[in-house]
């Protein structure tokens, strides 16, 4: 890994000093205010005054990545393990790994649309594979719990996609992509409307024979709907509703597994005076795994409906606050999961607030917290404190403390699969993290800086135990992780990540706990615009040695390096961009088991729009 560092740092170095002082980079031209998120505290906050680290993925590096999935785009992003379950067909990304291959410790939400599953143990991973990557406006990633704000499922870390807005995407759109490991995608949008009404209908396969060393087949379909709505000067509505269907293959036996989904969610917004604003939505959606062994056969349909609201307003000119609520019913039918009882039901209820007070110039201080009632295993609550201080104009040290906690799902507090007789004994499991950040913004160096440190005291862990889910393995998670954004010029742009992670089990614990995480991961980035119209991007990462399953299927160190190489277009007012991409150009390696290989591959795209 310090070879890995010292070439980045001596790339970093040789472009610096290849720059003229006429080529010096300009405050307006190259870098211009940091990024407002919303995801943290929800409410519309600059990087550096929220109560917790975030990274911003926007459309432009979204597209100049070449990624297939959200999964594979989260290797942009510090402290993300990115594999790919029992082969290709499903890759998923797990914030500082060492649970589970899951993902249940990270919170997704699309268009305000939690994407978290109800079935099994719970994952976001298929729910994302139904998102189109070029209807995506931009990602936030909460790096670290933020149950204080978007629930017990956010106790490591949350995701916020949002798409693009439909009058953004009027005309017609085609993207066809084909190439090495039986990649056939398929996409072909089309929009309409003005800024009073706008709608936008797509529909996608998305196609590939997964990885050689096994039989990983992927076969996925979308639908997706959005329809804006500016029925008045201070309202705007929004509608998206979709339909995804997933099949891949699978081996010991080989056999086809299948998963269904359909969602409709409504957003309401009204813009009330003095910069407050009121938010309302309502959603439905189903989902069901169909010839699904995980284990053993695990069927079964889950339905979803809820309602919730969120008020923003100012009480003082040094005061935003923010409150809301929101009600959720889950309904699961499956005889393979629940046995004798197979029709169960949970319901939840939740209230959340957070206070932004500016205490002077430099001292921001924010205070949120969340309560939940679940009809299964009770009430319990997620505050959070933080403290931004302004050392400086453009550096900030960022001091917070959270507790979070994960809630048994219904599977967890009452299956009855396989040998497993849950007791219902599965408490929630509790993470206590205390962390500090730096934000350092250097305009005229075109460059940003993010650290983040952090210790994450993890109570105890749901897992299997026995015949029984039970909490077990308490531990402590510590380290850092950094990012650097640098544009030295206004066509190079270069992110490096780095993340140093270190397990630190109970006494009683799994001894092999340390060894589910590398000790370090990383990823530089570089984004290059060239001559003629030409784009060329190059995303290099490295692991250190880890497990996902067991320590006998330890997946030796490795690294990665993609390449894509793009070339855009016009004729009249249609314009459109050819690209190839080739993944794993340094050869291939060990993906989550020893007897699963990604391989080298290429393919082309080729996207027109009119």
């Amino acid at each position: 890994m310090n070879k890995f560092v010292v070439c980045a740092a001596v790339g970093v170095l040789g472009l610096s000093a290849g720059t003229s002082a006429s080529e010096a980079v300009s405050e307006q031209d190259y870098l211009g205010d940091l990024p407002v998120v919303l995801s943290v505290s929800r409410l519309a906050q600059p990087i550096d005054e929220a109560p917790a680290a975030v990274t911003v993925i926007d459309r432009d590096t979204i597209r100049r990545s070449g990624v297939r999935t959200v999964a594979e785009l989260m290797r942009l992003v510090p402290g993300f393990l990115v594999s790919y379950f029992e082969g290709g067909a499903r890759p998923f990304a797990n914030y500082h790994g060492g649970y589970d291959s899951f993902s249940r410790h990270l919170q997704v939400f699309i268009d305000g649309r939690s994407v978290y599953s109800g079935l099994l143990l719970g994952s976001p991973t298929y729910g994302l594979l139904g998102l189109n990557i070029d209807e995506i406006e931009r990602i936030e990633v909460v790096r670290g719990s933020n149950a204080a704000s978007q629930g017990a499922n956010a106790v490591l870390g949350a995701i916020n996609i949002t798409t693009r807005h439909a009058a953004d995407t009027t005309g017609t759109a085609i993207s066809l992509a084909g190439g090495s490991g039986g990649i056939a995608d398929r996409v072909l949008r089309y929009g309409w409307g003005d800024d009073k009404a706008a709608f936008r209908i797509s529909t996608s396969s998305r196609r590939d024979s997964g990885f050689r060393s096994t039989y990983d087949d992927k076969d996925l379909s979308t639908f997706n709907f959005r329809a804006d709505l500016r029925p008045g000067a201070r309202d705007e509505i929004s509608l998206v509703s979709g339909y995804s269907g997933l099949e891949w293959g699978v081996e010991s036996p080989a056999r086809d597994e299948r998963w269904r989904s359909a969602y409709a969610r409504l957003n309401w917004t009204r813009s009330l005076d003095s910069g407050s604003e009121l938010r309302a939505g309502g959603f439905t959606d189903q989902e069901q795994y169909i010839n699904f062994y995980p284990l053993f056969k695990a069927d079964g349909v889950v339905r979803r409906s809820g309602l919730d609201l969120q008020h923003v307003f100012v009480p003082g000119t040094d005061w935003r606050m923010i409150w809301g609520g929101e009600y959720r019913g889950e309904e699961i039918h499956s005889a393979d999961l629940f046995g004798p009882s197979p029709d169960q039901a949970n319901r939840l209820w939740r209230l959340f607030g957070n206070a932004e007070w500016r205490a002077s110039d430099r001292w921001l201080f924010n205070a949120g917290a969340l309560w939940e009632h679940h009809s299964i295993v009770g009430s319990f609550t997620a505050p959070r404190l933080s403290a931004n201080f302004k050392v400086i104009p453009g550096q900030t040290v960022r001091i917070a403390t959270t507790s979070a906690f994960k809630v048994p799902n219904q599977f967890e507090s009452r299956a009855v699969y396989g040998p497993i007789r849950a007791t219902g004994g599965a408490y929630p499991e509790r993470v206590d993290t205390t962390e500090i950040g730096y934000i350092g913004e250097f305009r005229n160096l075109g460059l940003t800086v993010d650290f983040r440190g952090f210790e994450e005291k993890v109570r105890s862990v749901l897992r299997f135990s026995g015949t029984d889910i039970a909490n077990k393995d308490p531990n402590t998670q510590h380290g850092w992780e950094s990012q650097f954004r640098w544009q030295p010029s206004k066509d190079t742009s270069l992110l490096f990540n780095y993340t140093a992670l270190r397990i630190k089990s109970d006494p009683g614990s799994d001894r092999f706990y340390p060894q589910r995480v590398p000790s370090h991961f990383a990823t530089l980035a570089w984004f290059q615009r060239l001559p003629w119209d030409l784009d060329l991007s190059v995303i290099h990462t490295d692991y250190g040695q880890y497990f996902w399953v067991r320590p006998a299927d330890m997946i030796p160190a490795y690294q990665q390096t993609d390449i894509r190489l793009a070339k855009s277009f016009r004729w009249g007012a249609q314009k459109g961009e050819i690209a190839i991409n080739v993944l794993a150009a340094n050869g291939g390696h060990i993906e989550y088991q020893r007897n699963i290989t990604l391989d080298r591959r290429a393919f082309a795209t080729l996207k027109l729009e009119f």
